[in-house]
């Protein structure tokens, strides 16, 4: 059994308990309600209590891990062998695991090939050394029960008397890839075989051969159990069953364990309740239950508490009158009482992530919570029991915090702190709502405009999901609303930030040829401006990038007779253009245009143009609103009907772009290179429709 690293927890005091204090148990059946049955003293609690003292149980700190005969194996940062008389053994510390032989008292301390067995009955007994190469998968009495991966053997391994190692190698195991291998009783072992049918076979430790051999319709059985009388595993949400003396089968629709002595059934559920195998009769005595451990005379440990203990480890055992009995026979120790030392979270944050960290005097579970107080909006931020949280600055799925001011509350126990910070990252580039994130702007059927954060349209799926057959979580992205009216325009860009506000401002041309400006203020659109009349002669708009090296955005325009024009901005909202000036002819060729920024390196902003036949060419920026010859990029570009910028390469110093249409979109990292400005697609599920996503810009 593996060493588990156990985590204090917050939980209510109560009185320490004691050797003696077992539960009383209600039997019921459908129409009648049977008399009580009372658990027994444990032993030691019974001597103490003719002394007039008080026994108080073994403190531990894990788990039980295996059940012995006389006690149980507890599993921990330090392990303990417990015993029923109320006494406890404390194991030396290792770097390797300890684990117990069910049915007996012997412990063995596994570390790398070396095995040293003790005799926790008599105190530990005379530390027993063995040497063994292989893989330790269960122990049965004094004897290892050990799995050659190599040869997919399995051996017994034991020290005689005289003390020379002896290594058996187990008669009459079926061909198959070995499966579990447990003991479930001195002098058994149960093997599950995996082939094109499983097989579950009985190995007699004395002659190290195959005694039973049972047909399991799963090549891996799971949960095996033997018990005098019947076989058992858990497959397909059911008990399998097989009668050990008849043979005939059974098929429980629940997970069970037989317990105390085959008559009653052990039903897993969220808890474990006791079923009668002979007149139906429920025993319900817990209020939760885990790490049940199930032992070979038909008893059983189990963690969990009751109406009157909280946390403790009981015995479930048949009493004198037939009927379960309930037993405590470990208890946790009660951790001190939570203190917090300190807590640190930072008054303004200007970065993209951040750390909100804390100190208690022990390991517990907190909560941390940031709520933006503009829009009311809470997130819990969580990392395990690590005392701290390293903020990634988004909230929900990958939708980045709105700069602003925030509360923040941690709380742990009964302890609650709360206080507030400030979030005021740079406006970046096409942000749109203030959230540090580069959005695409959609205009849907309705007239609608909205933001996406393009950091939530390339996680839409999930990319945790690798297993074969997993299909990806497609996560919808959230839709920031800047305004309405937006099918009065028959051409729409982003040029940049023009007239020097708070974020990038957006230009419209209506049906009448008259040029809008709509300037961006954090989370909102201004009225718009009219820029002025004329523009009907373009065809085609495009910006998002500094073309002539002054800081600001600017805007190309094609007109129909395809002539490209460069309008460089003023900074000023009332005239945000100066005149224009002709790049060149030949653009008729083009049915679309983006200029999302540096793409391949050069001294200003690029330029990328698709031509009739999907192909897309690449225009390095000079810095002087013109360009150098086009390069070829590459064909198939005709699938999507729109391409914008898609943020910062977070690798590279140039932008990425984002292209979509009705057959889907991709994400497109930029390389850093004239002759491959961009990597593979990442393909995404969103594509563009003729209601919510009908234009993006």
């Amino acid at each position: 059994m593996s060493r588990a690293r156990v985590r204090a927890r917050i939980r209510p005091s109560r009185l320490r308990l004691t050797a003696a204090l077992a539960v009383t148990l209600a039997a019921t059946t459908a129409a009648t309600v049977a008399g009580p049955g009372v658990a027994t003293a444990a032993p030691a609690a019974a001597a103490a209590q003719e002394a007039g003292t008080e026994a108080t149980v073994p403190v531990v700190v894990g788990s039980a891990s295996d059940v012995g005969a006389t006690g149980f194996l507890t599993d921990g940062w330090v392990d303990h062998w417990v015993r029923y008389d109320g006494t406890s053994v404390e194991l030396p510390s290792i770097s390797g695991t300890y684990r117990g032989s069910p049915g007996s008292d012997i412990v063995v301390e596994a570390n790398g090939t070396h095995y040293v067995l003790r005799d926790m009955a008599k105190d530990g007994g005379e530390p027993v050394l063995i040497e063994a190469k292989y893989w330790l998968r269960a122990v049965s009495g004094s004897t290892l029960v050990m799995l050659d991966s190599y040869t997919n053997k399995v051996h017994l391994v034991s020290r005689a008397p005289d003390g020379q190692t002896v290594d058996r190698e187990v008669t009459g195991i079926p061909y198959g890839e070995i499966g579990s291998i447990t003991s479930p009783a001195p002098g058994t072992v149960a093997i599950s075989v995996g082939s094109d049918d499983g097989r579950l076979v009985l190995v007699d430790v004395a002659t190290a051969a195959v005694v039973e051999s049972y047909d399991t319709p799963d090549a891996y059985a799971t949960r095996l159990q033997i018990t005098p009388g019947h076989v058992s595993w858990f497959s397909d949400g059911r008990t399998n069953v097989i009668d050990r003396e008849t043979r005939e089968t059974e098929a429980l629709p629940y997970k069970a364990k037989f317990v105390l002595g085959d008559d009653w059934l052990a039903v897993e559920d969220d808890r474990i309740t006791l079923r009668s195998r002979k007149d139906g009769r429920t025993v319900d005595p817990f209020l939760y239950t885990r790490d049940a451990v199930f032992g070979s005379d038909g008893t059983f440990l189990v963690r969990g508490s009751t109406t009157t203990v909280s946390d403790a480890i009981f015995r479930v055992a048949l009493g004198a009158d037939g009927a379960p009995t309930v037993t405590v026979v470990a208890d946790f120790p009660e951790p001190p009482p939570l203190v917090l030392r300190s807590v640190t979270v930072p008054s303004l944050i200007t970065t993209v992530g951040a750390r909100f960290s804390w100190e208690f005097n022990q390991e517990v579970d907190a909560d941390f919570w940031i709520t933006n107080k503009a829009t009311g909006r809470t997130e819990l931020l969580r990392d395990n029991l690590n005392p701290f949280v390293n903020w990634d600055g988004t909230v929900g799925t990958l939708f980045g915090a709105y700069n602003g001011e925030y509360a923040w509350k941690l709380s742990a126990g009964t302890i609650e702190r709360t206080g507030t910070f400030t979030l005021a990252r740079p406006t970046q580039a096409r942000d749109f709502n203030d959230n540090a994130g580069v959005d695409a702007l959609v205009r849907d059927s309705a007239g609608n405009l909205s933001a996406y954060g393009i950091g939530q349209i390339v996680g839409m799926k999930d990319r945790e999901c690798y297993e074969e057959g997993c299909s990806p979580v497609v996560y919808k992205p959230d839709a920031e609303r800047l305004g309405t009216g937006w099918n009065t325009y028959t051409l729409m860009a982003s040029p940049g930030n023009l007239a020097g506000g708070a974020a990038d401002d957006i230009v419209g041309r209506d049906r009448d040829g008259v040029l809008w400006l709509h300037q961006s203020e954090k989370q909102k659109l201004l009225p718009r401006t009219k820029i002025g009349g004329g523009w009907q002669i373009y065809n085609k708009i495009t910006g998002g990038s500094d073309l002539n090296g002054d800081g600001r955005g600017d805007l190309l325009a094609t007109d129909t007779a395809g002539v490209l024009w460069f309008y460089a901005s003023t900074g000023d909202a009332k005239a945000p253009f100066k005149a224009r000036k002709r790049v060149g002819s030949g653009w008729g060729q083009y049915n679309l245009l983006t200029a999302p920024g540096n793409i391949a390196g050069a001294t200003g902003g690029d330029l990328l143009a698709r031509d009739k036949d999907g192909v897309l060419w690449l225009y390095l920026g000079r810095g002087d609103g013109t360009f150098t010859a086009r390069r070829k990029i590459g064909g198939g570009w005709q699938k999507y009907t729109q391409i914008i910028p898609g943020g910062k390469n977070p690798w590279h110093p140039v932008t990425d772009i984002f292209a979509v249409g009705p057959s889907g979109s991709a994400h497109y990292r930029g390389t850093d290179s004239t002759t491959r400005p961009f990597e593979a697609a990442d393909v995404l599920p969103l594509r563009t429709d003729s209601t919510t996503y009908k234009t993006f810009f």
